[in-house]
């Protein structure tokens, strides 16, 4: 049997050929084919092409007061176009207030940054390939949580859905010990309980406390994101109990260790241990992060697995976002808490 397997042409995005492209689609595919060629020693994308993507975006409202009253009042020296605010008295561009205010390094590199995001680069990596510092590349990711910290709260899971629990450890300097110095075994204090659940199309994650789960942390986890009557497949995990029988669902239910060993395609609970096995995998190329950062993580990686499928459709929605959202985050204000 082969081994042969087909890859995407890392050259291609979903709209090399199409000829009505919407000026995002047009930056985006035109910045993946020059870096392609660059990386064969040709020329850089320039800065007039990202004056034309910004351009492009015509703020609904002032970036300082909210205002409606504005005018376009001129250009600056990158060509972007320069807004004045008839109540506030402030100019302001496109990006004025947003994670691109003041940025240094092209807006471009951000299809790169977040092109490895998505494919569980670790920072280091990240870093070198943009040839950026580690801080920057941790003050990015920090901008990328700003843009989806509401991400996973419309999300509801229905139909036939899996239901699981993973557990991370606690930073180092956090673990809990007992009076002896040794620390706790099993399900302790130390260990960051992980609600995660799937349905044929959604994912969903969140913390839902430290150690072994209950009933109550499992139902205020799902309750908002699984639909009433719902069918779930579950491990035989007690702590469900609540959740299932409030929302009126349906069960179907595996004790988990007489299905190992079995292969993947023979495991009912497969969907589910590969989206526990996932997470880990992300959350393990970043091994460091700041805890307090596990919800910024947990919304990406939600985002990363769910549709679309296509790492530069989801580059093109949070570049969108970004753009039309006022989300500042300052390097300085960001370093000093």
């Amino acid at each position: 049997m082969s081994n042969y397997k087909k890859h995407e042409s890392r050259r291609i995005t979903p709209w090399t050929d199409i000829n009505q492209k919407t000026p995002l689609q047009e930056f985006l595919d035109n910045r993946n084919t020059l870096e392609y060629e660059t990386r064969h020693k040709k020329l850089l994308l320039s800065r007039s092409d990202e004056a034309k993507l910004l351009n492009s975006f015509e703020p609904e409202a002032c970036r300082y007061c909210k205002s409606v009253s504005f005018i376009r009042y001129g250009k600056l020296k990158n060509g972007e176009n320069r807004f004045f605010c008839k109540d506030c008295g402030k100019y302001f561009s496109v990006v004025t207030n947003t994670i691109f205010d003041n940025h240094k390094i092209p807006i471009s590199e951000w299809m790169e940054f977040m092109l490895g995001v998505f494919r569980y680069q670790s920072f280091s990596s990240i870093s070198k390939t943009l040839r950026i510092a580690d801080t920057t590349t941790k003050y990015w990711m920090n901008k990328l949580f700003l843009l989806l910290k509401d991400y996973q709260d419309d999300i509801v899971l229905s139909g036939v859905v899996q239901l699981d629990e993973t557990f991370y450890k606690v930073i180092r300097s956090d673990i809990q010990t007992k009076e002896s110095g040794l620390q706790y075994r099993g399900l302790s204090r130390n260990q960051i309980c992980i609600g995660i659940a799937c349905d044929a199309t959604k994912t969903f994650c969140k913390v839902a406390g430290f150690g072994k789960p209950s009933q109550k942390s499992i139902f205020e986890t799902f309750s908002n994101h699984i639909a009433e009557g719902s069918m779930v497949i579950h491990d035989e995990e007690k702590a469900h109990a609540k959740l299932i029988v409030d929302l009126k669902l349906s069960e179907t239910t595996f004790n988990s260790r007489l299905l190992k060993g079995l292969s993947d395609k023979d495991n009912p609970l497969d969907p589910i241990n590969k989206r526990c096995g996932l997470l880990k995998k992300f959350l393990g190329a970043h091994s460091g992060f700041d805890r307090d950062d596990l919800d910024g993580y947990l919304n990406l990686f939600a985002f990363i697995c769910n549709p679309p499928s296509n790492h530069f459709m989801k580059v093109e929605y949070l570049l969108s976002v970004a753009l039309k959202t006022p989300n500042l985050l300052k390097y300085r204000d960001y370093y000093s808490n």
